[in-house]
């Protein structure tokens, strides 16, 4: 074989080479004229803006609490609402990402919830949501460890909702073997057991869909978070 064809089959061999690992993901350009190719819309994040979250007790967490007397407050800036038998906590969103399929990104609040008991106290602030792991952590005051994944969750996208700019959503929060240890070390025992519910969440925040709405499939509009 001559050399100047030695040196096209080298560079057609290197070329399917570099191109067969993508796969799908992208569009190889036929011609010079072709369009880029761009990378495959999976991994791309919506942004999430400001907004606000409920975390409402559980029935059965308002009661085991209420026989163990403690009772919830909220850290400022989030407020304490609803009814006396179905107090909330109501914390700002500060924002976040998430990705289409909620297997990944994180949600920032301000403030948080304290529970009381006397002059004994648990306070978990400066939360964050990490959709990677399920787990809600925030900074631990009046009880160990000092930081602590708190809340365990799991994203059903059923129960969230993107468009029109704003996404919403419905959870519910379990609480963690890190949270009942919290528990144990502030008041001696933890009213509600690891693994039970202890918060009903909602919450709407304001978003930036990385596409064109129109480009996302109706199936895709839709997202769930369900414990």
């Amino acid at each position: 074989m001559s050399a100047p064809r030695r040196l096209l089959t080298t560079a057609c061999v290197t070329a399917l080479a570099l191109t067969a690992p993508l796969g799908g993901g992208l569009s190889v350009a036929a011609t010079p004229d072709s369009p880029r190719p761009v990378p495959a819309p999976q991994g791309d994040l919506t942004r999430v803006g400001k907004g606000s979250g409920d975390f409402c007790l559980a029935p059965e967490a308002g009661r085991a609490l209420a026989r163990a007397h403690v009772r919830l407050n909220a850290v400022r800036p989030a407020r304490l609402t609803g009814p006396r038998d179905r107090r909330c906590v109501t914390a700002p969103i500060t924002g976040g990402t998430f990705n289409r399929s909620l297997s990944k990104g994180e949600l920032h609040f301000d403030g948080g919830f304290e529970f009381t008991r006397g002059g004994r106290y648990l306070r978990v602030n400066h939360l964050k949501a990490d959709f990677a792991t399920g787990r809600v952590s925030g900074d631990v005051r009046g009880a160990r460890p000092a930081r602590a994944a708190f809340l365990a969750f799991t994203l059903d996208r059923k129960n969230v909702r993107v468009g029109a700019g704003k996404v919403t959503a419905r959870v519910t929060f379990t609480l963690t073997s890190q949270g009942a240890a919290s528990f144990k070390s502030a008041f001696g025992a933890a009213p509600v057991k690891a693994g039970e519910r202890l918060f009903e969440g909602t919450g709407t925040a304001d978003v930036r869909l990385p596409h064109p709405t129109h480009a996302l499939r109706p199936a895709r509009t839709t997202l769930d978070v369900h414990q």
